[in-house]
């Protein structure tokens, strides 16, 4: 009963928002789709995993107290991803092809890490494949990089280790934040929707529709994991490709608009677009160089899982409320897009 009122409420906000900002009918119906077999099918999966015991245990470096399917990212990433080839039908080439492809590559990794947990030795290669063929056939390098840091033009062999060491940093920066409740989901909701709205202003429809794909299997994913006692998780299989996804958006943006127009009242000026991406991901980027430099100071391996994240000090601080420890986190969010929103 509770997610069949979700979704008719659900459904009011989409046909609004479908008319605010002047969305065709038939993509408004697919969003909905992607919504509504990601809910069913998330909801049969998690009965699924608790009968056959395929479920996420408790230990010491994880928070949750019972035993929890991690099968969300397993539900909602095939099922955004046929969306997304459907929307894209009459133009797939070799940006829609690559992308597929590595996407799978992630998706089919996180599921088994997700089962049965992998050495980096093994993940970390096929992670910069899956991000070199993305680089490769989106034609990312060289990339004009608009002048931030005194960089202009990224080409040749150090264009490639800077694009792949900042495929990497991503996809495990947004992966490191499937570590509390609702936190991950309600963060790439805000952070795509920016985007969608960012990338359809400069007519990069590849990029447009598959952030609009993902981001409604993640809403209905949330259904099921933004509460107190989570339903289900969203695993490696859903968060690294949404960071792989989140990477790709970036760089495609920054490759369109290498420099963005910013207003403060009555002040225009211009800066680098890879500024603005610095402050959207503004959690990501600080979490993981802080968990990063604590793990290598206490001479750790910044590989190795721990509870050093901002998230998890936030657990302890609210009493392990998981709720409000994600809103935190997500209101933030929220206030620095809206402020970009009316800068941009």
């Amino acid at each position: 009963m509770r997610l069949f009122v979700f979704f008719i409420v659900f459904a009011f906000i989409l046909y609004w928002a479908g008319n605010l900002l002047n969305i065709e009918s038939y993509l408004l119906y697919l969003f909905f789709a992607v919504m509504l077999a990601t809910a069913v099918l998330t909801k049969l999966a998690i009965i699924y995993a608790k009968k056959f015991g395929v479920v996420d245990t408790p230990s010491a470096r994880k928070i949750h107290k019972h035993p929890t399917p991690s099968i969300g990212g397993m539900v909602f990433i095939p099922i955004a991803l046929i969306s997304w080839l459907i929307k894209m039908s009459d133009s797939i080439d070799e940006k829609v092809m690559s992308l597929s492809f590595s996407i799978l590559l992630m998706y089919i990794l996180g599921i088994i890490d997700d089962r049965k947990p992998l050495s980096h030795k093994i993940k970390l290669p096929l992670q910069i494949l899956a991000s070199v063929i993305v680089i490769h056939f989106w034609n990312f390098i060289p990339l004009d990089f608009g002048g931030a840091f005194g960089i202009n033009i990224v080409g040749n062999i150090w264009g490639w280790v800077l694009m792949i060491a900042f495929f990497q940093f991503t996809i495990n920066a947004i992966n490191f934040m499937d570590g509390i409740n609702g936190l991950l989901g309600g963060y790439i909701v805000l952070v795509f929707s920016f985007l969608y709205l960012w990338s359809g202003s400069i007519d990069s429809l590849e990029i447009k529709n598959i952030l609009a794909s993902m981001t409604a299997g993640v809403i209905a994913f949330l259904y099921f994991n933004f509460r107190r006692t989570a339903e289900t998780f969203m695993g490696d299989a859903g968060s690294t490709v949404l960071g792989l996804i989140a990477a790709t958006a970036t760089t495609r943006i920054i490759q369109i608009v290498p420099k963005s127009s910013i207003s403060l009242g009555e002040i225009d000026f211009t800066i680098p677009a890879f500024f603005i991406f610095v402050i959207i991901f503004w959690y990501p980027l600080f979490d993981s160089l802080q968990v990063y430099t604590r793990r290598i100071l206490r001479g750790n391996s910044p590989f190795i899982a721990d509870r050093l994240h901002v998230h998890h000090w936030l657990m302890m601080k609210t009493n392990k409320n998981h709720l409000l420890s994600s809103l935190y986190i997500i209101g933030i969010t929220a206030a620095v897009l809206f402020g970009m929103a009316l800068s941009l």
